[in-house]
């Protein structure tokens, strides 16, 4: 796109006119998909006794992302020797360290859940005091260019995220701005214009909720009739805070001429807070020294998760779109057993024969020593029961068979017995007869894992200078080696330090998630691959330790090689002196 060097604001405002066109109609959809996750139910004043939808959703969730055994490999297929493989298993490690710290795993987590409940969902990355800084975006927040392209690439030419500000944030974004005052007097005009569907898409983002902000002190708001102790805690502002909220608009634009995305921030039609005096990259700028991060030229900060794609539309395919309606069978089900139930436990009663009967009558008749008296001798009292019919609840379990056919779970993905499985052979197979169709969603969603990573690598890349250290053969070490420290101990005898920065793993080096570690479904087929490998010398045991979850890599890798050294050692000090012995040593005790 060509970005004109005049008349920048209204162009600016045209184009995040242009990607927010669908906005308010995809906000409206994601209210519905959101309650109906959390309630089973459009509203949450009539949410579901039996929520199925949420305990679907939390299960395919934790069956396609696991943050608990997130792993990254960095390595390069054409460079595999000794050296890079230390240097990618020692930045992977220290990228791993750096993901726990800043709750990126878990921020993944949330994306994943959120995505299946919308169709798609956004992490917004940046390295904020030394260490990641990711943000969960709902895509009520974000707008695009192009609908009907996939990607955020280049070819999806703009896209931007909406946002509420406080003018303290305000404040901060315009803190070394040369015309800060004016831009902040300008501002002030538009604390009192935003609109309803402003305050609804800010929330999602900003505080979540079901309603719009409240003022401090006043009543709750009953919009759509939720009640509030379902829907849950409210977002409650300050009703001053509330009018100076400010709708802030960071636009994204792929410039032809740089290569490279553009950042506009604006509020309003003509307060553009970035990239009115300088078109720079806002994510690979460096304010420090003026200049652009060559490691992140055409990257931008927001990361996708969408585990249903839909081809020809950007936002992708919820999941609840698949089992709403077997939500509101279950509804009618349950509620319909309820009423039969309470019948049961409280039938009807009628009167045969009787001329003075009435509902007051009736009333003192069910009291306890309650008594009925009656003119005619022919009168009695008969109470309708209702049976319940067993199919009923045969009925109910049938549906939620079919939730979970939806999402391909039959009960042995999710731990529980089935009828006909005689052992553990048998369960296998059925294991790997359902994982095929479950995989393929598992693998896209590793495929936006690798992406948050790749994103991280650049990220450390660019910011961290901690130096990292890659322990080595010193015959490998080369011209590399690091000076001795004294006070530095090898993990195992013969290995000696190598000291590289982030920005020193080559660029042609590549990040996978190992071993398909993100997914559930993948963890026992890949394990039972890595030993079957070691099993037939095709891996060594400090790949096997690389490929599976283990406790402390790093300290388990050394052992095996102190173990390799010490074995080295001894078959060394027996060969000098039996070279027999030394060599059945080395055949593993065979002649």
């Amino acid at each position: 796109m060509h970005i004109p060097r005049s008349g920048l604001e209204k162009f600016v405002r045209q184009v995040a006119d242009q990607c927010l066109v669908s906005q308010q109609e995809r906000l409206q959809r994601g209210l519905f998909y959101r309650n109906y996750a959390l309630y089973g139910a459009e509203n949450a004043d009539g949410a579901a006794i039996y929520n199925k939808t949420f305990a679907y959703l939390d299960d395919l969730q934790s069956l396609l992302y696991s943050p608990i055994s997130l792993r990254f490999h960095i390595g390069d297929p054409d460079l595999p020797n000794v050296l890079e493989e230390a240097k990618g298993r020692a930045a992977s490690a220290k990228l791993r360290t750096m993901a726990r710290r800043s709750d990126t795993d878990t921020e993944i987590s949330d994306a994943v859940f959120w995505s299946l409940v919308k169709g798609k969902a956004f992490i917004k990355q940046s390295f904020k005091r030394d260490q990641f800084s990711p943000t969960l975006v709902q895509p009520e927040s974000m707008g695009v260019m192009n609908e009907n392209h996939s990607k955020l690439d280049s070819n999806m030419e703009a896209f931007m995220h909406s946002m509420l500000i406080t003018p303290y944030q305000l404040s901060r974004l315009l803190w070394n701005h040369p015309e800060k005052e004016s831009l902040a007097r300008k501002a002030k005009r538009h604390m009192q214009v935003v609109r309803d569907n402003d305050m609804q898409a800010g929330k999602q983002v900003i505080v979540g909720g079901l309603y719009p902000f409240q003022p401090a002190g006043g009543q709750p708001s009953r919009i759509r009739g939720i009640v509030d102790w379902m829907g849950g805690p409210s977002p409650m502002l300050d009703s001053n805070v509330q009018r100076s909220l400010l709708r802030l608009d960071e636009v994204w634009i792929w410039d032809d001429r740089r290569e490279d995305w553009s950042t506009f921030q604006i509020i309003g039609d003509d307060i553009l807070i970035f990239g009115k005096i300088q078109t720079v990259n806002a994510m690979a700028y460096n304010t420090a020294s003026g200049t652009e991060v060559p490691e992140l030229k055409g990257k931008h900060p927001f990361l996708e998760f969408c585990p249903n794609r839909l081809d020809g539309y950007f936002w992708g395919r919820s999941e609840i779109v698949n089992v709403a309606l077997l939500q509101e069978a279950i509804n009618s089900r349950i509620n319909g057993i309820n009423r039969l139930l309470r019948k049961q436990e409280d039938p009807p009663t009628k009167f045969v024969g009787s001329t003075g009967v009435n509902q007051n009558a009736l009333a003192r008749f069910n009291k306890p020593g309650g008594y009925w008296v009656d003119q005619n001798p022919n009168a009695k009292i008969d109470q309708v029961v209702p049976t319940i019919p067993g199919d009923l609840w045969e009925s109910l379990a049938e549906y939620e068979r079919m939730f979970d056919e939806m999402g391909g779970l039959p009960p042995i993905a999710k731990g529980r017995g089935e009828a006909g499985v005689r052992s553990q052979g048998h369960a296998e197979t059925l294991v790997r007869m359902f994982s095929p169709r479950f995989k393929d969603r598992a693998l896209l969603v590793e495929r936006d894992v690798e992406a948050c990573g790749a994103l991280m690598l650049d990220l450390a890349k660019a910011h961290v200078d901690t130096k990292l250290t890659a322990w080595v053969p010193e015959q490998q070490a080369g011209m590399e080696k690091a000076e001795p420290n004294p006070l530095l101990m090898a993990p195992a005898p013969g290995l000696v330090p190598v000291n590289f920065l982030f920005s020193d793993v080559s660029d042609e080096s590549t990040l996978t998630v190992d071993s398909h570690s993100s997914s559930p479904a993948f963890s026992a087929d890949s394990r039972a691959l890595v030993f079957d490998l070691f099993k037939i010398g095709a891996m060594s045991a400090e790949q096997v330790v690389d490929h599976v979850d283990a406790p402390d890599p790093e300290e388990l890798i050394a052992g095996v090689q102190r173990r390799a050294a010490e074995k080295a050692a001894a078959i060394k000090e027996l060969e000098d002196k039996d070279p027999r012995a030394a060599l059945k040593a080395l055949q593993g005790g065979k002649h």
